[in-house]
Formats: C-alpha cells, sequence, structure tokens
C-alpha cells in the first residue's frame, strides 16, 4: 500500500549528544532538496528549522522525536571524499577559530563563518546577532553544531 501523503527522505549520519550529556548515534531524516539552498537538506537545515522537535532513527532502529532544545550538539562527519570543510554559502565570508565553552563546561573547538554585514565582520557581531538555533562549528572531517542557548562563553583562537 502506497501513501500519497509520504515525502521521500535520505539519511544522514550524526550523533546527537543531549543537554544531560546522553549520545546517540544514529541518522537525520534529509530532503533530496534544501527550501534554502542548492543541494540536499543538511543538518543544519533540521536543526536551525522553526520546528521545536526533530525525527531521530537511532542506531537501535528506534525512532524518536527530539527536542531541539535539549540538544547540547550534534556532530556530523564529512564523507572521505568531501572536497573541503568551508560550505558554499559561505565562500568569501571570513572565518574565525573559536574554542566555546558550554554551560555543562564541555569545550568545542572550529571555525565559524563571519555571515555578518560587511562592515562589521567582528565575531562578536555575529554572535550577537545570529538568530539560529544552533551555531555551526567545522573542523578537518566534520562539522559540529552547538546550541546557542547552552553557550557559556567564547574564546577566539586566532
Amino acid at each position: 500500500m502506497t501513501d500519497d501523503y509520504r515525502i521521500e527522505k535520505s539519511r544522514l549520519s550524526v550523533v546527537v549528544v543531549t543537554a544531560g550529556g546522553e549520545r546517540m548515534a544514529g541518522e537525520l531524516f534529509v530532503q533530496p532538496f534544501s527550501r534554502y539552498r542548492l543541494g540536499p537538506e543538511q543538518a543544519p537545515d533540521i536543526l536551525n528549522a522553526r520546528d521545536p522537535f526533530f525525527p531521530f532513527a537511532t542506531d537501535d532502529g528506534e525512532t524518536v522525536l527530539v527536542a531541539k532544545d535539549q540538544v547540547r550538539e550534534v556532530e556530523v562527519a564529512f564523507p572521505p571524499d568531501a572536497a573541503g570543510e568551508e560550505p558554499e554559502d559561505a565562500a568569501g565570508a571570513p572565518r574565525a577559530l573559536i574554542e566555546v565553552t558550554l554551560a555543562d563546561g564541555s569545550a568545542a573547538t572550529g571555525s565559524v563563518y563571519l555571515q555578518a554585514p560587511t562592515d562589521r565582520p567582528r565575531l562578536l557581531d555575529f554572535l550577537n546577532r545570529c538568530e539560529s538555533r544552533f551555531i555551526t562549528l567545522y573542523a578537518p572531517g566534520g562539522a559540529r553544531l552547538v546550541n546557542r542557548r547552552l553557550i557559556e562563553r567564547v574564546r577566539p583562537l586566532d
């Protein structure tokens, strides 16, 4: 039996870390085309969408609905054949290497692309004007999406 209302989805392997520290390996359900840019939907598209929950297929074969506000971070590995770490939509944006410390004391290091007005491309302006729920840190081999509401402090490293 087919369902005329079903939307075909692909899967993207990630690790979700909850605010309580639980690590869940599994997959996000992504569409083959993003609404806001060229190419397939990616983890930031899912996590920064307005919906407060997202479906997540655990490696145990169970599908759970996860509250975005209770996600500390999401780790996404780049495929081995990925050309580089810079996202297509950040081409030309200034980059800042930072260390982010979260409220629970955990820390993450990576680069952010300062997509801010050209007259104010400072890290401070980027952080103060960011409206996304998650900030993406890029590092060799992958990206880490960090819940902005759980950030305690940010330290520039360059």
